[in-house]
């Protein structure tokens, strides 16, 4: 199979597009691909590294006099000036260079990631390669493409009604997001040893360019915070970052221990280490979430704010605009660590480019439409509504509550730093609530409810599995009534020891 890569990394830009476009075509370039770049020549481009990785790569000049091109917006949304200048000419220009690479190359399939890009350029050069895959996590143009990743949580299939053709087959979630295969190694290692929680071990990544030199900003802010003096602070740059120098002065100041890493090549190794991370928000915020690393979130350009509100409502990470409230975030973050944790790791497991480069080797369609999701306040009225007797009857209060109670209830259940819910899904419908609680001692207790539409086709089971998937290292507890012969079945065919019963209780337990 012959893969061609459209993307581009610079100084404005940064790097992430790049880099996840890397991490793919490295698991096709595994199973036989021959694969191609497209890249223009900007400032911070990264097509030295991307040859050294074994990539051919074919350049293209920058315009002189930016044109942004004659596209009529009734074609499209037009041209947000944003993005425009990121390409360096108009999309129709950029198709023309293009066009001649592509029909000597003739790939199967065409890979675009660029937020300047869209249906314009993507008809310009129909004719020129077997399939188009688009990755995009905006939702803002259109696009005609066979296939269309957006790896934002919580992406659903609306955000892109009227945007994408009707056989285009989209792949929404983080489920979805490239990560290269070091993350998922250190996966199991990153969220065991998180669960006797500790802080001694800080990471700081702005991303590979960060043009602004936010790094210096958090560093200066550090310097000034009262933190423990063993703590060790490891800061993480790309090597075209152009404050790189400056990072390493300020680095030699301060009160404690800081290593500055240029191009690291074991990130997974490092993340998995350290106690908390301050970085940037983008493509690295699936990384710290697969590995369960509690992240304060900086949001360094709009196109990030999104997808750091939706991951700051469930708790998964803490995001803030400025650095003023930092001392303030890092001390309160610390009681909430093992939930910041689970949460975060609940929601990716690190599996997404073997997902991807499957499904364009072989043209798979299994969409793994089995997740489970943080609970929200917008989930309420779903968890009241499996609220029934026939449910209740096996809980150690059988009473229905009342909906005031409810609502009381379920607002305690989301601020505790101690419980968490999570709502069981099944090609995006609700289908049950699995709930975990004493998350900050060693032993946990599960339970699992499935709307009675679901019962008896081993779905508990299955979500059973994925929790204890971020739950290395702890033990999980679950106490079952007795005459509950279907729940009790299910844990005991999951490893569950039966512990001790008292009255009508049984108590069961498993080391994960």
């Amino acid at each position: 199979m012959i893969v061609v890569v459209r993307a581009d990394a610079s100084l404005q830009m940064g790097t992430g597009h790049i880099m996840r476009c890397l991490t793919l075509v490295d698991a096709l370039k595994e199973q036989g691909s021959e694969v191609h770049f497209i890249c223009r020549k900007f400032t911070g481009n990264l097509i030295t590294y991307i040859e050294s990785k074994g990539f051919h790569v074919h350049t293209l000049e920058i315009s002189k006099t930016m044109n942004i091109g004659n596209s009529k917006k009734e074609d499209y949304d037009s041209l947000r000036s944003l993005y425009a200048e990121w390409l360096g000419d108009s999309q129709e220009n950029d198709a023309q260079f293009c066009k001649p690479i592509l029909q000597k190359i003739q790939p199967d399939w065409l890979i675009l990631d660029h937020y300047s890009m869209d249906k314009v350029w993507e008809e310009e050069l129909k004719n020129t390669f077997d399939k188009l895959l688009v990755i995009d996590d905006l939702a803002d143009r259109h696009h005609q493409c066979n296939v269309l990743l957006d790896q934002t949580y919580g992406r659903q299939e609306y955000d892109y009604q009227g945007l994408v053709n009707k056989d285009c087959k989209m792949l929404l979630g983080p489920q979805y997001a490239l990560l290269r295969p070091e993350f998922a190694k250190w996966r199991e290692y990153s969220i065991k040893r998180r669960a006797q929680p500790r802080f001694k071990n800080l990471l700081i990544t702005m991303g590979g360019v960060d043009p602004d030199n936010v790094t210096s900003h958090v560093l200066d802010v550090l310097k000034n915070c009262e933190l423990a003096k063993d703590l060790e602070v490891i800061v993480v740059m790309g090597a075209t970052s152009p404050h790189l120098k400056a990072v390493v002065t300020k680095a030699e100041g301060m009160p404690y221990k800081t290593a500055v890493k240029v191009s690291v090549n074991n990130m997974g190794e490092i993340m998995a280490n350290a106690d908390l991370a301050i970085g940037a928000a983008g493509t690295t915020t699936w990384e710290r979430c697969c590995l369960g690393l509690p992240t304060i979130q900086m949001l360094l350009s709009d196109n990030q704010v999104e997808i750091a509100k939706k991951l700051d409502n469930i708790g998964a990470v803490t995001s803030l605009n400025t650095l003023e409230q930092l001392g303030e975030s890092i001390v309160g973050i610390l009681k909430y660590i093992p939930k910041i944790s689970l949460l975060a790791s609940s929601i990716i497991d690190g599996e997404g480019t073997d997902r991807v480069s499957t499904l364009l080797c072989e043209n798979l369609h299994n969409n793994n439409s089995l997740l489970f999701k943080p609970a929200t306040y917008s989930d309420s009225n779903f968890v009241y509504g499996l609220q029934n007797k026939e449910v209740r009857k096996y809980f150690r209060n059988p009473e229905v509550p009342s909906l005031d109670e409810h609502i009381d209830w379920f607002n305690k259940i989301i601020n505790t730093s101690e419980s968490q819910l999570f709502i069981l899904t099944l090609n995006n419908k609700s289908i049950g609530v699995l709930r975990v609680d004493g998350l900050n001692n060693k032993r946990i207790e599960v339970s699992i409810i499935v709307s009675p539409d679901y019962v008896g086709q081993g779905l508990a089971g299955i979500f059973l599995k994925k929790l204890e998937g971020i739950m290395v290292g702890r033990s999980l507890q679950a106490v079952i009534h007795k005459h509950n012969i279907a729940s009790k079945k299910v844990f005991e065919r999951h490893g569950f020891k039966i512990q001790k019963q008292e009255a009508d209780f049984v108590e069961y337990l498993k080391i994960v």
